[in-house]
């Protein structure tokens, strides 16, 4: 609606600023009009960014304006239509009475809001859905800045409206304008809407009021709903009055249309019970959300602690970095640069407001953030580039007060640096929008909020139809295994579950294979009910480890599933993970076509041709012509007769010479070309290629680089595979983008005898090539000449079919993600709340904290979480988690901070669900596939039947399938290596523990056994609960542990999903000789002696990652007394195994 367009009465007066005008004086809102009896002749005009003082031109408008101002009723004005004088026209609609306030107001439209505007407009199929809604927005919404309003009559005012014979009523008026409401019309022989039964509230002054807009009005009638809960209905739909309602009054709040039958209805109810829920004290939402003040408290002290840095002396290095000297900052922040503990900092011209308010708390800077998201349109990308003034921190030199940063110039020689929240606020604004959408009840599930909460009360849906969990066709591309009945439950589970399931897996009991079963299955009945088929699942996970590794053998309609988004610490132009599986994917593709269709080759060559023709044509350089007398000359005699390509190979020698001596850069472009990367391509001529870029590019490479194609040139084929493919391809990558210089435009004309010579090509491939006889072959050809060569396009492509789309739960709503929806332009975070998917499914579930959790779930109609809460815990910030413990409420009211989302579902929430409407929404896994069913049990007996029986699980397979010959084991799955501590104690590196004799026996052992005949084919992990531990052991191993092929080596929280034939827990932690405890409290004597061991989700990881064998390297005597039995029983019962039923090693 346009200001011209408010029901109600507009004065306007021209008006002139005092002095001698103003850079603010153009058209725009005025917020507010003050008259200051001190300058009777003056009005202060609050503007948006400035206070400016005006005049009426004449007198009699003083007089006017200023009675108006003394009644004090609401106004909204407007300054427009600058004259030549400088005046401007000061329009100003008044209201009635002051300014309502009532926040956000959800109208219910149904079938007859439908009917209505399509009588109104003279038209027999009205606007329906989402473009009825905008419609209505459009008339009855006005928004002023940043502020919405609309506009009512409530009271005796509407008393003409609620008359049961409208059309009587309206009849002096305009007796057709008028849409008869259903239940006024006296015909009894129309079908009853799907909504009848709750329009039976009759509209009255007490629950109704009316709404006036851009030419219509209708009236509001609160219905009830169940629960004691209410809406407001569309009834009396009708043209406005011709005249304005003086009774009209201004309410700032924002109303929204919405479904009624549907959508409309439920998301009232949510927003109803959802306000009143997160004013409880106890309300799940609520304590994260107080969890995520303190976190953001503790963001904006640390960037306070900071603080701004004065920098100055900027110089460019040739590494890529600038050096500045800091010449004012305060010791905390020179400290903290001497730690390292500032990774990034942000070039500003002003303060922020958190560093220029000490005061300012993380709720009034969240909101700001979150208001600025809202409002602000995104930069162009071209833009882009120059508002990135984030620099991360190479080094800092506190003798010269000398700070590097990583970047090649900075916007100034001088200026001021403060710490980069950028990472941390984009964050805090996709949880704030998921958080918001899911409080008023906006979510792709509206009922979202009321699912999670505890005392949420759902409004039932429609309860899908039961769902044949799996086809022949799934069954045999998905399951190596016949499926488990427990499986089966999983996968119907998700298939029918009406909002939410849960998924349990503890360790190899295949989670991600029942994944992959209930996309097949999606995907399977979303082609037979004919949907749109682009992105309709969202597959997500918190860490791009779990995303890879669930999408990893995905394949759904051939294809592979898309991954948007990077590592953080990825440089721009690295390949992702999944780009470098799409090339794998296309060369695989690539190499089976033509394995089937060997006549392609001869067409390839032949399109080739043609298209090096028009390229020609277009730019008739010297090595294009060259190129092309080539590929015309390898058409043979049999095409092209033996003159035609004597001829050509005339002119390729002639050309390629002329343009040798003008330029080598294009020689070296087409052997870099000939590298072969892939294993069958460079099995046919490797060596050859390789050999070639050495004597042609010996001069322009590194030693390195010389190096890797010095290997490249003398492999042989009975080596085995090259282990040094990727590299290579890396290398080509490189040096493509090296030798690819920008073309030269020079005025050239096209060599006649080569256009001649094309010419009778290319007719002669009509007449005797294969592409003018074999159409289907040449579309082939047209096809893998794609898939070799435009990579971008293949990624555009795949993501253009694909059934499911990959991200993390942060950057699954990210540009590119709402691009790939269809969602362009605009504000990224209001674009957020336009993201939809039919299926979310997210991945290690347990490991998400419910704040970033609550990001993926708000887009998901239906949700499916497949975690297990015995593994590894969600990951939140452990200083806020200290610091709500050591609050007023203490450790025994934080317990929930230790609970993933995905625990407090499956355990709590889900269960109380399942009780009131019989739904199955929970499923424990109970079969492994994963290890030897010693190791099995073990599992199941410490860190599942220990808490709960039901969660027991078996094995689904044979002892026989995990069988090994490692030396010195017997062929067990269980061994302890022992590492007495008479043999070395463990001590401090930094602040993590290590213990270099049990990795030097861990690298001992390692190295027998990868050498051994029997280890020679097998994977082996080696995991570590400190940091430093594994990286002394990596060291211990030399280049050895850079082997990622058949060795990993690192922190247990890197290894959930994972496996391996042989795993090394390096346990590290020792009894001191003279130890005794420090307290009474056994939990602290415990955590004291043992650390990380006594965490048994870590442990639980960490000793079910083995396929055949599971080492435990540590100190037996750790294992004595009371305390281990009670605070590590896995490590107790698994040597008590070990020495009944696997073997004991002795270092």
């Amino acid at each position: 609606m346009k200001f011209q367009d408010i029901p109600a009465d507009i004065l306007t007066i021209r008006v002139r600023p005092v002095g001698h005008g103003s850079a603010e004086w153009r058209d725009q809102a005025v917020y507010s009009i003050e008259n200051d009896l001190s300058r009777p002749n003056e009005f202060d005009l609050r503007l948006k960014d400035a206070m400016i003082a005006v005049q009426t031109v004449t007198s009699i408008d003083n007089r006017r304006l200023n009675a108006e101002l003394a009644i004090g009723r609401a106004l909204l004005a407007q300054l427009a239509n600058r004259a030549a004088d400088g005046s401007m026209e000061l329009q100003i609609a008044f209201f009635s009475g002051p300014c309502l306030e009532m926040g956000e107001l959800e109208i219910g439209v149904d079938d007859y809001a439908e009917r209505a505007i399509a009588d109104l407009e003279r038209r027999r199929n009205g606007p329906k859905g989402e473009q009825l809604y905008k419609l209505l927005e459009r008339h009855f919404c006005f928004r002023q800045g940043d502020s919405d309003f609309f506009f009512l009559t409530a009271g005796p005012a509407i008393d003409e409206m609620l008359k049961p014979d409208p059309v009587q009523e309206e009849e002096a008026a305009d007796a057709n304008d008028l849409v008869p409401d259903p239940e006024s019309q006296a015909s009894q022989d129309a079908a009853p809407s799907a909504v009848q039964p709750a329009r039976s509230q009759q509209p009255n002054r007490s629950n109704s009021f009316c709404i006036s807009g851009n030419g219509l009005r209708f009236v509001a009638t609160e219905t009830p709903l169940p629960q004691g809960k209410s809406i407001f209905l569309t009834t009396r739909l009708t043209k406005a009055r011709k005249h304005p309602d003086r009774a009209l009054r201004l309410v700032k709040g924002k109303l929204h249309f919405a479904d009624w039958s549907r959508t409309g209805h439920i998301r009232l109810l949510a927003k109803a019970q959802m306000t009143a829920l997160t004013q409880d004290h106890v309300s799940y939402l609520r304590k994260w959300d107080e969890f995520g003040d303190l976190e953001g408290e503790l963001l904006l002290d640390k960037a306070r602690l900071v603080g701004v840095l004065h920098v100055a002396g900027s110089v460019e290095n040739r590494d890529g970095t600038v050096a500045v000297r800091v010449t004012q900052a305060s010791e905390a922040a020179l400290k903290a640069l001497e730690k390292g503990q500032v990774g990034e900092l942000r070039w500003v011209e002003e303060l922020p407001d958190y560093l220029l308010d000490p005061a300012l708390r993380f709720k009034d800077f969240a909101s700001g953030i979150e208001h600025t998201a809202e409002r602000e349109p995104a930069p162009p990308q071209e833009e882009t580039q120059v508002r990135n003034r984030h620099y991360g921190v190479s080094e800092f030199d506190k003798a010269s007060n000398t700070l590097k940063l990583k970047t090649e110039r900075l916007p100034e020689k001088s200026g001021m640096l403060i710490l980069s929240l950028a990472g941390e606020v984009a964050q805090i604004k996709r949880r704030l929008v998921a958080r918001r959408m899911i409080l008023e009840g906006r979510a792709a599930n509206p009922q979202l909020g009321l699912l999670i909460e505890e005392k949420g009360v759902i409004t039932q849906t429609r309860r899908p139809s039961p769902v044949k969990p799996l086809t022949a066709f799934v069954l045999n591309k998905v399951f190596k295994n016949t499926p488990t009945p427990k499986q089966l439950d999983a996968i119907s589970c998700a298939l029918e579950t009406p909002d939410i399931a849960l998924i349990q897996g503890p360790p190899g009991t295949g989670k991600t294979t029942v994944i992959a079963a209930i996309l097949e299955r999606l995907n399977e009945m979303a082609d037979k009910r004919g949907i749109a088929i682009k992105g309709q699942v969202l597959l997500t996970g918190f860490q791009h480890d779990a995303v890879e590794n669930m999408i990893e053998r995905l394949s759904l309609n051939s294809l592979p599933v898309p991954k948007f988004g990077k590592r953080s610490n990825a440089a721009t132009d690295d390949a992702s993970l999944f780009e470098e599986r799409l090339d794998e994917w296309c060369g695989k593709l690539a190499a089976e076509l033509r394995d089937r269709n060997p006549q392609i080759a001869e067409i390839e060559q032949e399109t080739e041709i043609r298209h090096l023709y028009l390229q020609y044509l277009q730019t008739p350089t010297r090595v294009l012509g060259a190129r092309l007398a080539s590929r015309i000359a390898a058409l043979g005699i049999a095409v092209l007769g033996e003159e035609r390509v004597r001829q050509a190979e005339n002119l390729q020698k002639k050309m390629g010479l002329e343009e040798k001596l003008n330029d080598t850069s294009h020689q070296w472009l087409d052997v870099v070309r000939r590298l072969r990367c892939r294993p069958e391509s460079f099995a046919d001529d490797g060596p050859e290629r390789a050999t070639d870029a050495l004597a042609d590019l010996g001069e322009v490479l590194d030693s390195e680089d010389l190096a890797l194609l010095d290997d490249a040139s003398l492999w042989r084929n009975e080596n085995g595979l090259p282990p040094f493919l990727q590299r290579l391809a890396t290398l080509k990558r490189t040096l493509l983008t090296r030798f690819s210089a920008p073309p030269v435009f020079r005025i050239e004309k096209a060599n006649d005898e080569i256009v001649v010579l094309a010419d009778v090509a290319i007719e002669q491939i009509k007449l005797k090539g294969h592409s003018g006889r074999d159409r289907k072959s040449a579309a082939l050809a047209e096809f893998l000449a794609q898939l070799d060569n435009n990579p971008r396009a293949m990624l555009e492509a795949v993501s253009d079919y694909s059934f499911a789309f990959a991200a993390t739960c942060q950057q699954s709503v990210n540009r590119r993600m709402q691009f790939q929806k269809g969602i362009k332009g605009g504000d990224t975070n209001l674009n957020q709340q336009r993201l939809e998917y039919e299926y979310v499914i997210v991945d290690e579930a347990a490991r998400v904290s419910p704040r970033d959790l609550m990001v993926p779930m708000a887009q998901g109609r239906r949700i499916i979480l497949v975690g297990d809460h015995r593994q590894l815990p969600h990951i939140i910030d452990d200083e806020v988690a200290r610091q709500m413990e050591d609050g007023e409420n203490g450790p025994s009211e934080t317990d929930w901070l230790k609970k993933s989302m995905f625990h407090y579902l499956f355990s709590e929430r889900l269960k109380t669900l399942e009780e009131g409407d019989n739904i199955t929404r929970r499923v424990t896994l109970d079969r492994q596939y994963r290890m030897h069913e010693l190791l099995g049990d073990f599992i199941s007996r410490n860190f599942y039947e220990r808490f709960d029986p039901s969660e027991k699980f078996g094995s689904g397979r044979p002892a026989v399938n995990f069988a090994h010959a490692l030396p010195d084991t017997g062929g067990k799955p269980a061994a302890w290596l022992e590492v007495p501590v008479e043999k070395g104690k463990h001590r401090r590196s930094g602040t993590s523990w290590i213990r270099p004799i049990e990795a030097t026996v861990i690298a001992h052992q390692l190295l027998a056994w990868m050498n051994c005949e029997a280890g020679k084919d097998l994977t082996f992990g080696v995991i570590s609960f400190y940091k430093a531990q594994a990286e002394y052991i990596r060291q211990q191993l030399g280049t050895l542990g850079d082997n990622d092929k058949r060795l990993r080596i690192g922190t247990v929280d890197s290894f959930q999903g994972m496996e391996f034939d042989v795993v090394f827990l390096s346990t590290v932690r020792t009894v001191p000789q003279s130890w005794k405890p420090a307290t009474d409290d056994r939990e602290k004597q415990a955590q004291s002696l043992f650390g990380h061991l006594c965490l048994y989700n870590r442990l639980n990881v960490s000793m079910s990652r083995q396929k055949k064998l599971l080492v435990v390297v540590g100190d037996p005597s750790l294992l004595d007394g009371d305390l281990a039995a009670e605070f590590i029983p896995g490590l107790v019962d698994f040597h008590k195994l070990c020495r009944e039923q696997g073997v004991v090693l002795e270092c």
